[in-house]
């Protein structure tokens, strides 16, 4: 940042000791300036996040001066406006404009803020993992199960008694809190209380903070800068330039998850350092009637934080149990690894990586005023877009490292008043995203029993052109689609102050992968806006959607549950093809985005004097879907109101009350899950 301060800084110099000068030669200095200084102060006594996420009098509890200061110049046909507000370093904003007899605008400013973000403590996820076992004894359900026996040296605990029945075989793993992944040996009864317990063969779920005293918090600074000028031998050409950098630093909360064990979910932090570099150049051109304009943006977004990293706890299958000496390699890993990338003795691996990007957009902007109040606009837009993608040899590889998005967009919309009162407007899109497909080609975990079917993912009788396509899986891209957007809208004009809004739009989305289908959305909206007298208006409105096979999940949850001759409840089993039973055996379809959506919206606003107004209002939405198997419903109510007054010129108040009502009904539950 420093070295892009420098580069910058000699620009609003420049901008704003050139008008000076012109002023100082003419001798004389018309301007006006105001100054305010005072003190902030902020006091919180809770979550900080949640009461001051965005700061608006300090970053941090505590009290500090603060200033602000507004100077105006005009003359001869030069303006100049600065301004500046300070509360401390993250948290302030300057900025300075100039005019110069209208052929040449330039503006400047540099904006500070902090933003604080949540921290999920990550408690409410102990779902159904018992606490750290006791000297002796391991109690789930109220009774004593036995006495924990250790296998080899991986710590691995087996139980002969089981609190659900005799077609399950729980086994249990110590692992050590303080960092979720790594096993220790010959843990003393007395030091169990340090340790957690990793579960197998039933239900498991948990969740550990990593650090759980730490602030998360991003601070934002952003340098901007546009000019226009006008060339007087090209009267009808302006041209524009910007300049834009942005920084984001600080930590936010990161979180991953162990597979294929227990489901262990740990939050830890993770460096923030981005910057986002914008340059922008264009022309706008007038001849007569008709307007145009061109606009070209190069922007290049960059992540310099060191990537976050963790452990992964041992893949297990349900029932199966660690060998001796695991650690040490000296036998096979169990057969359900050889569908794994990696685990634990992978060491540390990165994750929740931000890739690189840079783009590239042009866009064209048309416009033709025509008589009797009829406007025809039109415009293209091309954008490219190339992310770096990074893979992890050993583990997984790319068939390309930089994957790039294309996005071509047409649009047009003509608008016309036809016998005073009725004005219409004929909008149209067609929009064209294309995504790079991608080949991955994963590299399991050896296995070898003497069986080259075994070798990989542990399918009996396999071939090695099944290996080979098991191995590399083409992902094809499920944002590529043809996007063709219709619409009409209307304004009647029924009495004085009186108008009627109706609009249909029908939007298709046409993805290029088959397996989420086609989307069409009709939405029709109506809005009716009176003002009965001088003091009193009001508005009305109602939107209705009907949504035709939203984006969604097709089949992905509900295993259908059988029970076992003893009439207690069984899944698929506990073989080396169980996870691949399990996710086969899917029947129900998974979305929260709604098929029908109705919401309306009322609100009326009182104005007795220039000084004083109030606004009551409210809005309800009614979203739902009927999926194959579910309903997913969504209801949200929204009312208000707000009182404004105004004792002087220099002085106003506002006061507003906002309450929100949402609530979400999903018919899925997640009663077992082994593994």
């Amino acid at each position: 940042m420093r070295h892009i301060g420098k580069w910058l800084m000699p620009l609003p110099v420049l901008i704003l000791c050139a008008p000076l000068a012109l002023l100082a030669e003419e001798g004389h200095k018309p301007f006006s300036a105001t100054m305010e200084t005072g003190g902030a102060g902020l006091a919180v006594s809770d979550d900080i996040s949640r009461v001051n996420e965005y700061s608006s009098v300090r970053t941090e509890p505590g009290i500090n001066p603060y200033g602000k200061v507004d100077i105006q110049i005009d003359k001869g046909g030069v303006e100049l406006d600065l301004n500046s507000r300070y509360l401390d370093s993250r948290d302030q904003t300057h900025g300075a404009r100039i005019d110069v007899k209208r052929f040449f605008k330039s503006s400047f400013s540099y904006d500070a803020f902090q933003h604080w973000l949540d921290h999920d403590k990550l408690q409410y996820l102990d779902a159904s993992i018992p606490a750290a076992p006791v000297a002796g004894a391991f109690d789930t359900t109220g009774a004593i199960l036995g006495v924990p026996t250790a296998t080899g040296t991986t710590n691995l605990y087996a139980y002969t008694a089981n609190p659900i029945g005799p077609n399950f075989a729980p086994n249990f793993l110590v692992t050590r809190r303080s960092d979720g992944a790594r096993f220790v040996t010959n843990v003393a009864p007395s030091d169990t209380a340090t340790y957690a317990v990793q579960q197998l063969g039933r239900a498991s779920l948990y969740g550990e903070d990593m650090v759980p005293n730490q602030d998360f918090s991003i601070v934002r600074r952003e340098w901007k800068s546009n000019s226009d000028f006008t060339i007087p031998q090209l009267p009808n050409l302006t041209f524009h330039f910007g300049f834009r950098e942005e920084t984001r630093e600080g930590w936010e909360q990161s979180i991953g998850m162990s597979k294929c064990t227990s489901c262990h979910i740990t939050g830890q932090s993770k460096q923030i350092s981005e910057s986002t570099r914008d340059l922008t150049a264009g022309v706008t051109g007038k001849f007569g009637l008709l307007t145009m304009n061109y606009t070209y943006l190069n922007r290049q977004f960059r992540e310099n934080g060191a990537d976050p990293v963790r452990r992964y706890d041992p893949a297990l299958s349900p029932g199966a149990a660690l060998p001796a000496n695991y650690y040490t390699g000296a036998n096979s890993p169990p057969t359900f690894d050889n569908r794994m990338l990696y685990d634990y003795r992978d060491g540390y691996l990165p994750y929740d990586v931000t890739p690189d990007s840079n783009k590239d957009s042009h866009v064209v902007k048309a416009k033709v005023d025509l008589p009797r109040d009829t406007t025809v606009f039109a415009s293209y837009v091309k954008a490219t877009v190339d992310s770096d993608k990074s893979d992890d040899p050993g583990y997984f590889t790319l068939d390309k490292k930089t994957l790039e998005s294309e996005y071509d967009a047409w649009s047009g919309k003509v608008s016309t008043t036809l016998w005073k009162r009725l004005t219409l407007t004929l909008r149209g899109k067609l929009e064209k995203l294309q995504d790079d497909d991608v080949a991955i080609t994963y590299t399991p975990i050896a296995y070898n029993d003497g069986n080259a079917a075994n070798d990989i993912f542990g399918f009996p009788g396999a071939t090695a052109s099944d290996i080979l396509m098991l191995q590399t899986i083409n992902r094809h891209s499920s944002a590529s689609r043809d996007v063709a957007t219709l619409g009409l809208d209307s304004v009647y004009r029924l009495a004085k102050r009186t108008t009627l809004r109706l609009s249909y739009e029908f939007k298709n989305e046409d993805r290029d992968d088959s397996f989420f289908g086609t989307t069409k959305t009709h939405t029709v909206k109506a809005a009716l806006n009176a003002r009965p007298t001088n003091t009193l208006s009001a508005r009305a409105s109602y939107t209705f959607k009907a949504i035709e096979n939203p984006f969604q999940n097709p089949t992905a949850g509900l295993v259908p549950f059988t029970q076992s001759a003893s009439g207690y409840g069984y899944l698929v089993g506990n073989g080396p093809t169980y996870g691949v039973e399990f996710y086969d055996r899917r029947t129900a379809d998974l979305t929260n985005r709604p098929d029908t959506v109705h919401e309306g919206s009322l609100s009326t606003t009182w104005s007795p004097s220039p000084r004083f107004s109030a606004t009551a209002f409210v809005r309800v939405k009614n979203e739902s879907n009927d999926l194959n198997k579910t309903t997913w419903k969504q209801e949200t109510y929204v009312p208000g109101v707000s009182l404004w007054y105004a004792p002087s010129d220099k002085v106003s108040m506002t006061l507003a009350y906002t309450y929100l009502k949402q609530t979400t009904e999903n018919s899925m539950c997640q009663g077992l899950y082994d593994g």
